[in-house]
């Protein structure tokens, strides 16, 4: 019986290094593990590799108190994301359980992504590799690890999207650039809030409807031991030296 982890927003430098600490959790348990969650704060999210003074305005970003800089395990793209914008959805399971192909496996759980957002009037569907989109742009991504037998199959889905904002706080500085990838943005993204009237609330539920298929679940919080690591970990990723080292 799987066990699910019910929404709950986290501290940014805890939700970090939450995905490994439940990875550890699955590889000596062997159960499986599904969840949503959010952010308590606003922050900056950059890639592995990315640079914080190429990536970021610092000057802004300075400026904002109340936004926290957050480096990923991962790579991509530096996005900014807010306590109302998000909602993070994540299994982790044992690496058996899924197939060797990673295309079968993103065609899976975004499939079951999308019919989610059929029950709060979406129109969406998988597109390849491993994105979400509705007629109107990418709603939700996915990515994959896989790590000593164990799997993490993840995304995050855009309940509502401030472009404005993230590209205040976002490089490039040049105006007529920065202009343009906002209007490129706008063409490419979409957000449940820009498509139908479900609250943040309905959305939670829909997608928790998803990706347990109505089968039998335990609902629980998180045990002690994945506290107590992923709060280990949150001091790595908190740390400068984590958090600027490019």
């Amino acid at each position: 019986m799987p066990r699910y982890i019910p929404f709950k927003r986290y501290d940014p430098y805890f939700k970090t290094g939450l995905n490994k600490a439940l990875m550890e959790s699955v590889r000596r348990t062997g159960e499986r593990i599904i969840f949503l969650a959010g952010w308590d704060s606003k922050c900056v999210n950059l890639g592995y590799s990315q640079s914080f003074h190429e990536e970021v305005n610092v000057e802004e970003f300075r400026r904002r108190e109340n936004v926290k800089l957050v480096r990923r395990q991962g790579g991509g793209g530096a996005t900014f994301l807010t306590p109302e914008g998000e909602i993070t959805w994540g299994i982790v399971a044992p690496e058996e359980e899924y197939p060797d192909d990673v295309n079968k496996i993103y065609e899976q759980v975004c499939g079951k992504i999308a019919e989610g957002l059929e029950e709060i009037g979406i129109d969406a569907e998988h597109e390849l590799v491993n994105d979400i989109v509705t007629k109107e742009g990418k709603i939700s991504g996915a990515t994959l690890k896989r790590e000593d037998g164990v799997i993490y199959i993840g995304g995050t889905l855009i309940y509502r999207s401030d472009p404005e904002e993230m590209f205040l706080l976002l490089n490039p500085s040049d105006d007529k650039k920065k202009d343009k990838q906002l209007d490129d943005y706008r063409e490419r993204v979409s957000s449940v809030e820009k498509e139908s009237d479900a609250s943040f609330h309905q959305t939670r539920e829909a997608l928790r409807e998803a990706l347990l298929e109505s089968k039998e679940f335990e609902a629980k919080g998180l045990k002690e031991s994945e506290v107590e690591r992923a709060e280990e970990l949150a001091e790595k990723y908190s740390d400068e030296s984590w958090l600027y080292r490019s």
